[in-house]
């Protein structure tokens, strides 16, 4: 929950068109104005083949994708899809943000999902094309102690650059952007939506902290929760964010 960036790519490709796309995504984030962007990482396999494998683990856990099916009791259930092939790699976008994983993964055409006892074989409509799909959230850059609005916009609109010139090498890109920027472009909403979602966090997270406390294993723990400024903001997202009185109410 927060401001953040979701983007899904998809690319018609084998593993070496894949590999050679992800490194020039990598090549055009290392020419913006990122904290840090990582080395690539690869991992090839059937699902489960390395869970004994902390790193191939995690790398098969951002290749995955989900599919919504419907089942023949009439359920909707979503379809795990692990990855055979990903390539991938970080961005550090600014302190306080996510980080923000990018590149391609491919998916086995069929897989298997265990609903109510019975096997069901279902068609991921992958194959043949790479696919990614993550969301950084960008909205803790923008706290006092990292920095403030302008090192949110560092990162929040730094990644939509990236997000251009991933657009620019040919690759299908569709973006949803909690804030609205990636369609108007349009600064002052962008600082406008910032403060109502930490006025929201923070007043979700002050409700939370009143009722299970602060307490490091029971209570809640929250990066809002230690901005010098999170009374204020509280007090604000309470304010909006509350229910109003109903007009024909009588003390």
């Amino acid at each position: 929950m927060g401001l953040s960036l979701c983007y899904e790519f998809r690319h018609q490709a084998d593993a070496g068109e894949a590999h050679r796309v992800v490194s020039k995504l990598r090549e055009l984030a290392l020419s913006l104005d990122f904290d840090e962007v990582s080395d690539l990482s690869e991992f090839r396999g059937e699902p489960g083949e390395h869970d004994d494998d902390e790193t191939a683990r995690l790398l098969s856990i951002l290749g995955s994708q989900y599919g919504q099916k419907r089942m023949p009791d009439g359920q909707d259930v979503w379809v795990p899809i692990d990855p055979k092939h990903v390539v991938c790699f970080s961005i550090q976008p600014a302190h306080g943000s996510e980080t923000a994983q990018i590149g391609l993964a491919a998916h086995p055409p069929v897989v298997e999902y265990q609903h109510t006892g019975v096997t069901h074989y279902i068609e991921t409509g992958l194959a043949g094309v790479y696919s990614w799909a993550q969301c950084c959230k960008t909205q803790y850059a923008g706290l006092l102690q990292n920095g403030g609005v302008a090192n949110f916009l560092r990162a929040h609109r730094g990644l939509i650059a990236f997000l251009d010139k991933v657009q620019e090498t040919g690759l299908s890109v569709e973006v949803k952007d909690d804030s609205g920027y990636w369609n108007d472009r349009d600064q002052a909403k962008l600082e406008q939506s910032l403060d109502r979602w930490n006025s929201l966090i923070a007043a979700f997270a002050g409700q939370l902290k009143d009722r299970l406390g602060k307490d490091a294993t029971n209570g809640v723990q929250a990066p809002i929760l230690t901005a010098p400024d999170f009374e204020h903001m509280e007090a604000k997202g309470l304010a909006e964010w509350s229910e109003p009185e109903d007009d024909n109410s009588t003390s």
